[in-house]
């Protein structure tokens, strides 16, 4: 597959097999994202793998209530309160593999740069047959102090991404979108 087919193919995934993903194939996956351009080449990312089912699990129903018993101080994600009120509701869609992408702070272009490579990751992961889907909840954790801290993310960086990953459940139609607006074309 070329990248214009992996462009043209690759959608937000949300339903996936049981397929773990292995362990060769995510450090290839994340080895070519961090080919990205990066500002000033200071290369500012850093990443955490969850693989395993229970904390994945744990940690969406722990978003869940976060984000429930904190509305106001995510007035974007207010709009997907009915969706956090359903018990059956998971915010990783059961994902086997949560990619967790730092920015370091340090960097001016941390969060162009770790973007990015988020980006490179899902075009790579089409290629590869897997399919991800980035989860903006996460961002209600995956940036507290103590989460950091189990997970050995060092000070100074903070969360820009995290995509749930798996083998494709179902086939899912090619993605469309509204033609490009430009809003100035000087020749």
């Amino acid at each position: 597959m070329n990248v214009i087919e992996a462009i043209e193919q690759r959608r937000s995934i949300r339903a996936y097999t049981e397929r773990p993903v292995e362990k060769d194939v995510l450090e290839k996956l994340v080895g070519l994202a961090v080919k990205a351009p990066t500002g000033s080449g200071m290369e500012p990312w850093g990443f955490v793998v969850l693989q395993d089912k229970k904390e994945i699990d744990a940690l969406s129903e722990r978003i869940k209530q976060k984000v429930l018993n904190n509305l106001a101080d995510y007035p974007q994600l207010a709009q997907y309160e009915s969706w956090l009120r359903n018990e059956k509701y998971h915010v990783f869609y059961h994902a086997g593999t949560v990619l967790i992408i730092y920015g370091d702070s340090a960097s001016h272009w941390n969060v162009y740069d770790c973007s990015l490579v988020a980006g490179n990751v899902m075009l790579a992961a089409e290629s590869e047959g897997l399919g991800c889907c980035w989860i903006g909840f996460a961002e209600a954790l995956f940036n507290d102090a103590n989460f950091k801290k189990a997970h050995n993310v060092p000070d100074g960086f903070h969360l820009v991404a995290t995509l749930s990953m798996g083998y494709t459940k179902v086939a899912v139609p090619p993605c469309t979108r509204k033609p490009p607006v430009f809003f100035s074309w000087m020749n």
